[in-house]
């Protein structure tokens, strides 16, 4: 499971990057992307997160907050007669964020990936090697959509049929430099 505690301190990260100290030499202008999650039922584990990334203009951004979490992938059962040996994948469990900004006057044009994920105890049989792998939850939206600078703009609605959680995503694109 994903350590909440690592979260604040990740949320103090952004929140201390001057703006003004960013390097804008490889190639243009960089832009402050704020992507806000609320669950409109409230209830929900992503209830008002906020995440900041810099973005040099044309270039792609990634975000990654959460876990490597080993999934039980392969097994191999040595000729010499030794012990089985489980073979592990890592998933990326948490928030991904991928983007890129190209703008031009007050608009600006922002694509990206976002993709939120957390673990849920496996309800199925155990596979060869005796390992329960786990069930992945996944909210996965890739957008392309223009924004107004400073303005923010929805650019997601999501209603989960399996969680009944009501999902929107929110956009702020604010030239940094």
């Amino acid at each position: 499971m994903r350590s909440q505690a690592a979260l604040p301190a990740v949320f103090a990260l952004a929140a201390l990057l001057p703006v003004h100290a960013q390097d804008s030499r490889e190639g243009g202008p960089q832009y402050k992307v704020e992507i806000d999650f609320r669950d409109a039922n409230g209830a929900g584990a992503m209830t008002d997160r906020r995440y900041t990334l810099l973005v040099t203009d044309s270039k792609k951004a990634v975000l990654k907050v959460g876990t490597k979490s080993p999934t039980a992938s392969g097994t191999v059962q040595p000729q010499t007669g030794g012990s089985v040996v489980t073979q592990f994948t890592y998933l990326d469990i948490g928030v991904n964020i991928e983007c890129t900004v190209s703008a031009a006057g007050s608009r600006a044009d922002l694509r990206g990936s976002l993709d939120l994920s957390s673990l849920a105890p496996s309800e199925g049989a155990a596979n060869g090697g005796g390992v329960r792998n786990p069930t992945v939850k996944q909210t996965k939206l890739d957008f392309e959509t223009t924004v107004e600078l400073g303005k923010p703009a929805a650019i997601a609605t999501v209603d989960d049929p399996v969680t009944s959680r009501n999902l929107q995503v929110e956009a702020t694109v604010t030239k940094a430099n």
